[in-house]
């Protein structure tokens, strides 16, 4: 009877399901991969074929080498590209609803990482130039990267505060990924602090985060939430 009434009280007089307020973070998704697979592929576009007519009797494999610049800059890039594509859906798998707030961060995050060709073209360009243009060009990319961690963790702690996050889910894993992406902006932030003094060390730095958050699931996570819930268990 009771569950019969509950059943009832889902649905209007007549017969229309009530409206939802709260959308469902479905579009908001799929915007966001479309953006994500245009842009990983818009960084191979930087990458030239060497002309015939400009060799000059310089052999093709020297003049491909002469690039090197160009791939690692992809290679960076399409990696950083990837993995906070990777991160965003395993954040979204947790994220139920969303409103006006989540939709700005995310654009705002968009936003940063959508001008990656750029600063990416840009890096390569003056990787071998002079020691002010190599700072200021990792600097600028560096400023991309910061930005897309600023926003990043800033679409998580709304979710989390705002209540847009599945009731379901392991409250000690929640616990451990805020901590985990709330890193994000500290480490990239250090990352740019460090292109200013030492571009090459900056662009190393960058790998090895790349290197921890395309790990599936951290080990930091999981050490995390595992004590937290033996905490919770003895208390």
């Amino acid at each position: 009877m009771d569950q019969r009434r509950t059943a009832a009280s889902s649905f209007h007089s007549d017969g229309i399901p009530p409206f939802e307020e709260t959308p469902s973070p479905a579009r908001l998704e799929g915007f966001s991969d479309g953006v994500f697979a245009i842009i990983i592929t818009l960084l191979v576009l930087d990458i030239r074929v060497p002309r015939e007519a400009t060799l000059h009797g310089e052999p093709l494999a020297a003049a491909l080498l002469k690039q090197w610049p160009v791939y690692v800059a992809y290679v960076l890039s399409f990696l950083q590209v990837g993995v906070v594509w990777a991160n965003h859906h395993t954040m979204f798998h947790h994220i139920r609803r969303s409103d006006h707030v989540l939709l700005v961060c995310n654009l705002l995050l968009l936003l940063c990482v959508a001008v990656l060709p750029f600063t990416t073209a840009l890096l390569a360009e003056y990787a071998r130039a002079g020691e002010a243009e190599l700072r200021l060009a990792a600097l600028i990319y560096s400023a991309a990267l910061a930005g897309a961690g600023i926003f990043f963790s800033a679409i998580w702690q709304h979710a989390l505060s705002a209540g847009l996050v599945d009731a379901r889910a392991d409250p000690h894993r929640l616990h451990a990924l805020g901590w985990h992406w709330e890193l994000v902006p500290l480490f990239y932030g250090a990352a740019f602090g460090l292109a200013y003094v030492a571009p090459y060390l900056s662009v190393g730095m960058y790998m090895l985060l790349l290197i921890y958050y395309a790990l599936p699931g951290p080990f930091v996570v999981r050490w995390m939430r595992v004590r937290r819930a033996r905490r919770a268990a003895k208390t």
